[in-house]
């Protein structure tokens, strides 16, 4: 699907989404004033009103007003980063032996946000989706995020290759209901993100959180690949309520897109 075919999809989406989302409600008996944040955030969205309840630089599609806008999260929040840190060396052993920096990708063009150079993808999740073949080839991956809330399929959960000469275009993630984490798995000099007006290096072994509702852009400009394992995990301030009405809405968008893909594939 091309951004433009996706921004269009997540219009329709949200216009449809609240009622989806009441027909939750009423079917599991949930407290409505205890989803307020959620159905105030598809409101606000519906209404195009999300940048003037954001204190700027944050544009989601999926909006939940009253979370803590952060660009870059310490990592003393996330008890978790010390685990994934210490198994990095048995993550990359994965990611190498599912093809590493040269071999077949899940995705060799995982949008058209690559504007130079290739950026590329192993799938373990894709907006929630698994690739069950991937997750069986990494054990060891999965175990060590076995314990980050939402890692296994609130989200993305990939690794994220960029070839030498790679520039991926400044953009924003459909929901600041996420946060994201980078493992640096291969990590040259040159290679960097910006997320909001701060700049960072990947180093090896070496992780970082950071909130991709924000504007952020990536840059390498070096001779060398570079990979990183990238994953979502929920954001620390959603109650589990919220979590559970939220994965429904993201499964729900899902079954919608891959029934679009499909209806236009048929009637081609």
């Amino acid at each position: 699907m091309t951004n433009y075919a996706w921004e269009a999809f997540m219009q329709s989406w949200l216009a449809e989404s609240p009622a989806y989302l009441h027909h939750w409600i009423e079917e599991h008996g949930v407290d409505r004033a205890s989803l307020s944040r959620v159905l105030d955030g598809l409101d606000i969205a519906l209404r195009n009103e999300v940048l003037e309840h954001t204190s700027g630089g944050q544009e989601p599609n999926i909006f939940i007003p009253g979370l803590s806008e952060i660009a870059w999260w310490d990592n003393d929040r996330f008890p978790w980063i010390a685990d994934l840190e210490a198994a990095t060396e048995a993550i990359t052993a994965e990611f190498e032996s599912l093809g590493g920096l040269t071999g077949k990708r899940t995705l060799s063009k995982p949008s058209e946000l690559a504007d130079e150079g290739r950026w590329s993808a192993h799938y373990l999740y894709y907006t929630a989706k698994a690739y069950p073949r991937n997750l069986r080839a990494c054990p060891r991956t999965v175990k060590t995020l076995e314990p980050v809330p939402g890692a296994l399929g609130c989200g993305m959960t990939y690794f994220s290759v960029l070839d030498p000469g790679t520039h991926i275009a400044a953009h924003t993630g459909y929901t600041n209901a996420h946060l994201r984490c980078h493992l640096g798995l291969i990590t040259p000099q040159g290679p960097r993100i910006r997320v909001g007006d701060d700049t960072r290096e990947w180093e090896r072994g070496k992780a970082f959180v950071f909130d991709d509702s924000f504007e952020h852009e990536v840059w390498n400009d070096s001779t060398e690949g570079r990979a990183v394992l990238l994953f979502d995990i929920w954001h620390p301030e959603l109650t589990d309520i919220e979590i559970r009405a939220i994965a429904y809405l993201m499964e729900t968008s899902r079954k919608l897109i891959y029934r679009s893909f499909w209806t236009k594939e048929f009637a081609s």
